[in-house]
Parts: structure tokens; C-alpha cells; sequence
């Protein structure tokens, strides 16, 4: 039995962003895979598959970060942890939570240009000359369901007394 109390049950924005990436993860081992076999078998590969790809991967890694930080599923190591009262445990989850949306909040800043620069010059992808910029809408979207993570991390780091952290299920 473990001595950490069971995860929260995810709000619909995680659940809906966690679905998201999954549905984008299948796809793109789909569109892999296919043309794996095609390319293989009849020497005809799947016509923008590339595209297909780099779409996909872009949407799984921008939505499926939102479940692990609202999990706050990340890689912990706690060196510090067992030594600290529980205000300090607090205040290292309030910080890291801090720190992880400033983080974003600076990817979100850095993409500004290069997203009004893909719709301002019409940029285009390389095999089926799709527009970028709604790639980018993509993006900001992902990085708002992180935000809203990162906020529920805050949420949970400011509200509640913090569990230890814990490396997989001990049960």
C-alpha cells in the first residue's frame, strides 16, 4: 500500500488536452508506420507524411505536456525534501511552480515573432505547402493549457500541505 495519497482526478482542460496529444500520437505512428509499409512493399510512400508528422508532433508535445504538470508528473529529485518542514516543502513547490510559468510565459514571448513573421511572409510547409501560422495558433494553445497547469500547481502548492515526491507508484 502506498504512503502517498491518491493524484487528483485531472479538471476537463487537462483531460481534453491529454486526449488531444493522444489522438496526435497515434496519428503520427499511424502515418509512420504506413509509410514504412508502403515504401516498402509497392515503393510509394504516403504523400505528406512528413507534414503529417511534424503536425502531429507538434500538437502531442504541446498538449501532452499539460497532464504531467498538472500532475506534476515531472522529473523530481528530492535531495532537500526530507530535511525540510512542511512550509518549506511548500514554499520549493510554490517556487518551482513559479518558475516553470515563467519559463513558458518566455517561450510564449519568444514565438511572438516568428509566428507574425510565418503570417506575415506566408511561410508554407515543405511537402503539402500547408500555411504555418495556424501551426503557431497550435502552439499558443498548448502553451495556454500549460499555463493553466502551472496554475493548478500553484493552486495545489499554495492550498494544500505538500506530499513528499516520489519517483513511480510504491504500492
Amino acid at each position: 500500500m502506498s504512503d502517498h495519497p491518491p493524484a487528483p482526478k485531472a479538471d476537463p482542460i487537462t483531460r481534453a488536452m491529454h486526449a488531444i496529444a493522444c489522438v496526435a500520437l497515434v496519428a503520427m505512428m499511424l502515418v509512420v508506420v504506413g509509410d514504412v509499409i508502403l515504401r516498402a512493399v509497392f515503393n510509394t510512400p504516403v504523400q505528406g507524411a512528413y507534414d503529417a508528422v511534424s503536425i502531429a508532433l507538434l500538437v502531442m508535445a504541446m498538449f501532452g505536456i499539460v497532464p504531467v504538470v498538472s500532475s506534476r508528473s515531472e522529473i523530481l529529485i528530492d535531495l532537500i525534501d526530507p530535511l525540510l518542514p512542511t512550509a518549506g516543502l511548500r514554499a520549493l513547490r510554490t517556487i518551482s511552480a513559479l518558475a516553470g510559468a515563467l519559463l513558458f510565459v518566455f517561450f510564449a514571448w519568444s514565438m511572438i515573432q516568428p509566428a507574425l513573421d510565418a503570417w506575415r511572409w506566408g511561410e508554407r510547409s515543405l511537402e503539402l505547402g500547408i500555411p504555418k501560422w495556424p501551426l503557431w495558433v497550435i502552439a499558443f494553445a498548448g502553451l495556454l493549457g500549460i499555463f493553466w497547469a502551472y496554475l493548478l500547481q500553484l493552486r495545489l502548492a499554495l492550498r494544500s500541505r505538500p506530499a513528499a515526491p516520489f519517483e513511480g507508484d510504491q504500492s
